[in-house]
């Protein structure tokens, strides 16, 4: 079985730098084999199997060319490794991370991590899925039940319960949005991940306060029959309790009848799931 084994190593490794040499581009992963197959074939040895085509995806991610083409083979990458070895915590974590920063797929996001959850009842993995499904595609029943799912299994953080229940009740409050990814960041330790969240969390508050702000000059408007000439006169006229800064701690101000920032944002938007192509 070890000169199989040996054999069947050096064959694999074979069939990589293959693909390594025939591909004309950095990005171009070539033929992949088919991940359940190897699986199959693999002689229990479905791990080492998995590792070594781990290693090579590790490299294509960090290679400055794949960036540069802005990761094109992430998906396929993932999915190869995780049929190979259906268990394989790291990899689901990491290409999550790839699927929804990297190269944002996120309906190939939650098709990965749907195929994890049915191998691994890890609480990470339902966190991470009821994530991709709350934030960014705006299904919140189905993001209520991975965090829920997450809370009821060991190992996860003393937050997770608080989460859960507040996604349950105020599904779709700007609030809730920013109290999930607060709590992907603290998840996450891919320094890369963590700055696209920092900017993301920015850009929630932003929204979130210019939201209710202009609500409140809608009603100042509704009852004066104009809007208001400075936002202090919301809190005057009781049309807003108090009046939030931006996150660097600047006021907001109102120019043409509606509330603004200096600060440069994204308005963040839902994606629905729609079917993606490679």
């Amino acid at each position: 079985m070890l000169v199989l084994l040996a054999a069947g190593t050096h064959r694999i490794n074979v069939s990589l730098e293959g693909h390594l040499v025939e591909a004309e581009e950095p990005w171009d992963v070539g033929t992949l084999p088919d991940g359940n197959a190897l699986r199959v074939f693999s002689l229990g040895f479905d791990r080492l199997i998995a590792d070594l085509y781990w290693l090579r995806t590790v490299n294509y991610l960090g290679h400055e060319k794949v960036h540069a083409a802005g990761f094109p083979h992430v998906y396929k990458l993932g999915e190869l490794v995780t049929d190979i070895d259906p268990t394989f915590k790291t990899a689901y974590s990491v290409m999550h991370s790839a699927l929804t920063v990297l190269r944002p797929d996120y309906e190939r996001a939650v098709t990965l991590l749907e195929k994890g959850v049915k191998h691994i009842d890890w609480w990470k993995l339902h966190f991470l899925l009821g994530y991709t499904l709350y934030a960014d595609l705006g299904e919140y029943e189905r993001a209520a039940k991975h965090i829920q799912r997450a809370t009821e299994l060991p190992g996860g953080p003393t937050y997770l319960p608080l989460l859960a229940s507040r996604l349950l009740a105020n599904a779709g409050d700007p609030d809730t949005a920013i109290a999930f990814v607060a709590a992907r960041i603290q998840e996450t330790a891919h320094e890369e991940t963590k700055e696209r969240l920092r900017q993301r969390l920015r850009d929630l508050v932003i929204q979130r306060d210019l939201g209710r702000l202009n609500a409140a000059i809608e009603r100042y408007r509704a009852a004066r029959g104009a809007p208001p000439g400075h936002l202090n006169e919301l809190l005057v006229g009781g049309f807003a309790s108090l009046l939030p800064r931006d996150p660097e701690g600047n006021p907001y101000r109102i120019e043409d009848g509606k509330a603004i920032t200096d600060l440069e944002h994204d308005t963040l938007e839902v994606h629905r799931r729609v079917k993606t192509k490679e």
